[in-house]
C-alpha cells in the first residue's frame, strides 16, 4: 500500500504556524506601540490579526504564507549564521585562548622533558599487550 505524500500543509500545522508567527507580530506590534511608533504598529498588529484569523479559518491555506516564511529565514539564516560565529569566535573564543597561552604557554607544544607524554615499556609486560593483535 502507498503511502500518500501531502502536499499541503496539514490544518493542524497550519494553526501552529499562523497562530506562533500570528502572536509573535501582535507582541512586536505592542514594542512598537510602547515605544511610540504608531506605523509599524498598525502594520505588526495587522499582519498578527491576518495570521490569526487565517489560523482560525482556514489553517490549511497558509501554505504558501509559510513557504515564504522559511524561505525568507533560510536566505536571513544565510547572512546571520557567519556572523554570529565571527563574533563567537573573536569575542570569545580567541580571548579565552590568549588567556591560556599567557598563563601555561603553547599548549600544542610537546615537552621532551621527564614529565613528558613517552614512556618505555617494563619488561614484565608480555606479547599481547604490544598491540599487534588487537582482537
Amino acid at each position: 500500500m502507498a503511502r500518500r505524500i501531502p502536499t499541503g500543509l496539514e490544518a493542524r500545522e497550519g494553526r501552529k504556524f499562523g497562530l506562533t508567527v500570528g502572536t509573535a507580530f501582535l507582541v512586536l506590534g505592542g514594542i512598537a506601540l510602547w515605544r511610540g511608533r504608531e506605523l509599524p504598529t498598525q502594520i505588526l498588529w495587522g499582519l498578527g490579526g491576518l495570521l490569526i484569523l487565517g489560523a482560525a479559518l482556514l489553517p490549511a491555506k497558509l501554505k504558501p504564507v509559510e513557504r515564504a516564511w522559511m524561505a525568507m529565514a533560510l536566505q536571513i539564516s544565510r547572512v546571520m549564521t557567519p556572523i554570529v560565529m565571527g563574533i563567537v569566535y573573536f569575542l570569545v573564543l580567541t580571548p579565552i585562548a590568549l588567556v591560556i597561552r599567557s598563563a601555561k604557554g603553547n599548549p600544542l607544544v610537546h615537552r621532551t622533558d621527564a614529565t613528558g607524554y613517552w614512556f618505555t615499556k617494563g619488561e614484565g609486560q608480555d606479547a599481547k599487550s604490544d598491540m599487534r593483535r588487537q582482537f
